[in-house]
């Protein structure tokens, strides 16, 4: 804190030399006090030129004069800007200021103006699967069950402004009630089952997976669509309501967020025969795997 003040100190005195010693305001004042010399030296000379014959001493009393006047406006004038030079660094400070806080009021109405505006995306989900988790022991009719929930999604950007997704939120919505579902950012790990063969006989199955990709952070090209899949986790589901709940889910962004909603009954686990695996125990991205 000692250090500064005296760099402050130095600093001010720096811009008021500067000031103080304005090449403009200093020409101003040579240029007047110059032709106001010479305009009124002229007569002078002309008069004391013709009372020389007169008297030497009269010739001397004339030049006096005009030198002290001239030097004692010259000196006006720097005792003038001796004192103003304070008053106009003050007025440059307060300029400076008054700038800043209208740029910063400004920066603050479009802030406020983006935040106000819904964010210009467009947010589609196009399949969702609530799949139950498996347990080797029979589960009781009605219990609820912990669920792994999975949404192919469909985003659109509707303006040249790229958009960063800062957060995606699930939660089922059932009589009014809403639980949040835990987001799980693990989707490359998990492949969609497309075929399920027997192998001979027994409890040996192939499969085949296709691996599911990752739904993007961040829009930059207009009208083109964006597609994707999502990860969440959502416990203690009774899978005789599933069909009843609604599925919201939340795009959050910088600006604001957007939802879409989808209805338990287009819940395609179970109808199509379709499930999820962890790609782990799968042999490659497209391939076959034995349970």
């Amino acid at each position: 804190m000692g250090g500064a003040r005296p760099s402050e100190f130095r600093h001010y005195w720096v811009r008021y030399i500067l000031a103080f010693w304005a090449v403009e305001k200093l020409q101003w004042a040579r240029d007047k006090v110059l032709i106001a010399f010479v305009c009124s030296l002229a007569p002078g000379l002309i008069t004391a030129g013709i009372s020389a014959a007169l008297s030497d001493h009269k010739w001397r009393v004339a030049a006096y004069a005009t030198l002290l006047t001239y030097a004692g406006l010259f000196a006006l004038f720097l005792t003038w800007r001796l004192a103003s030079t304070p008053f106009e660094l003050d007025q440059e400070r307060q300029e400076f200021i008054t700038g800043l806080s209208k740029s910063l009021m400004y920066t603050r109405s479009k802030l406020a103006a983006l935040q106000a505006q819904p964010p210009a995306i467009d947010a589609e989900i196009l399949e969702l699967h609530v799949q139950a988790e498996t347990s080797p022991v029979a589960r009781v009719p009605y219990a609820p069950v912990d669920c792994d929930i999975f949404l192919r999604v469909k985003l659109r950007l509707r303006e040249s402004r790229p958009i960063e997704v800062l957060a995606y939120e699930l939660s089922s919505v059932l009589y009014g009630n809403t639980t949040c579902a835990d987001y799980v950012g693990d989707i490359r790990d998990w492949g969609l089952v497309t075929t399920k063969r027997p192998i001979g006989i027994g409890t040996t199955f192939q499969y085949t997976v296709t691996k599911l990709t990752r739904l993007t952070e961040r829009l930059e090209r207009i009208g083109v669509p964006v597609e994707g899949w999502l990860h969440f986790r959502l416990d203690r589901v009774r899978e005789d309501k599933i069909e009843e709940t609604v599925y919201r889910l939340n795009v959050l962004t910088a600006t604001g967020a957007v939802s879409a909603d989808l209805g338990g009954d287009k819940n395609l686990s179970g109808v199509e025969g379709t499930e999820f695996q962890k790609i782990p125990s799968v042999s490659s991205a497209t391939g076959s795997i034995a349970c």
